[in-house]
């Protein structure tokens, strides 16, 4: 019978088993940190690790040939708020573990719902965002009815919050928006933005032009106002493979990073909120949507080789 509700306590055990139990899963989760390129395997784990810093969902210990140790520290989400400061006593807790010994290099990994990577706006202090979706798809790969069934239950985790949202409407971010769509029409129709009803204080808008594929990668311009960031994304693929093999092609100031289960080409723009108002914020958001354009113009660009590179990079 499947489970309906998922926990994240429920996320710390499965992950730890797998860690634990298979060393191709181990491997896999390992090919998106930073420590991607370095042979090792599983040393020692910990679940619901508590001191007096506070709790870690998951330590994973990995260890090279050579005998020295590097750890990811794993904190799991299904739909909760984070707690004051926690990515930051997350960070003290691993250095105090790295000046005991314990590992000699670390990265803080988030692992939550693609929706909730996509949705918030304070998972800075984390190191590296891994969806669950994407470990899912790690699992799917295995072939068999126990990996389905546990690639099931991480496809589903934040399904019911999913459905559950509905839109706050509110006047000043719908004449934000207005006004930002009509400046898009006017002046940037290489966007082919249509009108925008969003909800109350959002600054994120997604761009998709016609001939922008949703197959075999979903592909598509993610703006982020109040982050400062205009992403173009392809969805299921790991940013660092993708980075060495699109580097000779990348223009000035783009740079990739994994965001979720995706990898972005990103450009910088000036940060906005609805707050800031219309005098003030649309001439933000036309910088944005000149960032934006540009991204679609490198991307029909170099849409062959985009494209190869991006199916070339995803997660085995």
């Amino acid at each position: 019978m499947p489970i309906e509700r998922k926990y994240e306590r429920d996320l710390d055990l499965l992950l730890a088993e797998e860690f634990a139990v298979n060393p191709a899963f181990a491997e896999r989760f390992k090919a998106l940190t930073k420590f991607a390129s370095e042979p090792a395997t599983i040393a020692n784990f910990w679940v619901s690790k508590s001191d007096s810093l506070g709790e870690s969902d998951l330590i994973v210990v990995y260890q090279r040939g050579d005998g020295s140790r590097f750890g990811l520290l794993i904190e799991d989400k299904v739909d909760a708020n984070f707690q004051p400061d926690q990515a930051q006593r997350y960070r003290l807790r691993a250095n105090r573990d790295r000046s005991d010994g314990v590992y000699a290099d670390f990265e803080l990994v988030l692992c939550a719902p693609d929706h909730y990577l996509q949705s918030r706006n304070d998972l800075d202090g984390f190191d590296r965002q891994i969806s669950l979706e994407q470990i899912a798809e790690m699992l799917d790969a295995e072939g068999d009815a126990r990996a389905a069934y546990r690639a099931g239950f991480l496809k589903t985790a934040g399904t019911k919050r999913i459905n559950a949202w509905v839109r706050e409407d509110d006047i000043a971010t719908n004449a934000f928006w207005d006004a930002a769509y009509d400046l898009a029409s006017h002046h940037f129709p290489i966007l082919e933005l249509k009108p925008l009803k969003l909800t109350r204080n959002s600054a994120w808008i997604t761009i998709r032009p016609h001939d922008l594929p949703t197959m075999p990668k979903h592909v598509y311009v993610s703006l982020k106002g109040d982050k400062g960031r205009v992403d173009l994304t392809f969805a299921n693929t790991t940013a660092h493979m993708f980075q060495q093999l699109i580097k000779e092609f990348l223009e000035p100031k783009m740079t990739v990073h994994q965001t979720g289960a995706a990898a972005a080409i990103r450009l910088k723009s000036p940060e906005f909120t609805i707050a800031n108002g219309i005098d003030e914020g649309i001439p933000k958001v036309k910088a944005a949507f000149e960032a934006s354009s540009r991204l679609i113009q490198f991307y029909r660009a170099f849409r062959p080789e985009l494209d190869q590179h991006a199916k070339a990079s995803t997660p085995a």
